[in-house]
């Protein structure tokens, strides 16, 4: 049976189709002045270790810890952890938490997740496929695991819209479809979060009641949330109470 730090180690491999583009033109060095101020504006953010080891990876640079589950849960000191990032690594987290490049805004969200459940107590993976109740294939931009019982406990999903439109009924409806699925096939399953960095369209709000019909709503906590300004917001006429 594949154990959860093989399912991590598939991490790397995920990634890479999404940051590859952007790793080849980044520029490689920083002067001092440089690398300080961009790690002084990193240091407000918390930044699980996991991401600063997929960052690390990437940019052919290596985080060394101790192996043991507490201490690769335990909330990093992240100017240790950036003293041993190349200006490569730097510059990709610059480009992820300080420029928003919304092709890497599933780093974000999962940091932002992240908040609601601690890297204590929960695993992250990116891009996880998960098979529903119905044998259906989904995949999620992130997917939360319980480090004690390795259970999957929550979900996240993001707008991908090529045209940058803001989410529509249709769009959520059919993320409302694959919760109820999933949650079938996970009864554990906590939570399930979508985001939209282009926000809603004013027709999923009047098609709330009619998309919430027979959810997973009633066993899973789902909320919305906008990205806006670098930061989520909660859309709070589609959260679930």
């Amino acid at each position: 049976m594949t154990s959860f730090a093989d399912k991590l180690g598939l991490i790397t491999y995920l990634v890479l189709n999404t940051i590859g583009f952007i790793l080849s033109a980044i520029e490689h060095s920083l002067s001092v002045k440089q690398r300080e101020d961009v790690e002084a504006h990193l240091a407000n953010y918390n930044i699980p270790l996991q991401i600063l080891q997929m960052v690390a990876e990437q940019c052919e640079c290596a985080i060394e810890t101790r192996s043991t589950e507490k201490e690769l849960a335990r909330k990093p000191k992240l100017p240790l952890f950036f003293a041993r990032l190349n200006d490569r690594a730097i510059i990709l987290l610059q480009q992820i938490f300080l420029d928003c490049h919304e092709s890497l805004s599933t780093f974000r969200f999962t940091v932002f997740l992240s908040s609601r459940y601690s890297p204590m107590m929960h695993k992250f993976v990116i891009d996880g496929k998960i098979r529903g109740k119905s044998n259906s294939e989904y995949t999620f931009d992130v997917c939360i695991y319980s480090r004690r019982t390795g259970d999957l406990m929550a979900v996240g999903m993001q707008n991908k819209n090529t045209t940058q439109q803001g989410s529509d009924s249709k769009s959520l409806s059919r993320f409302l479809g694959i919760i109820d699925d999933v949650s079938s096939a996970y009864p554990q399953l906590q939570g399930a979060y979508y985001s939209s960095s282009y926000g809603y369209q004013t027709l999923s709000l009047a098609a709330k009641n009619a998309f919430r019909r027979d959810g997973a709503g009633e066993k899973v906590e789902i909320k919305f949330f906008e990205y806006k300004d670098k930061m989520y917001i909660e859309s709070k006429p589609l959260s679930n109470p």
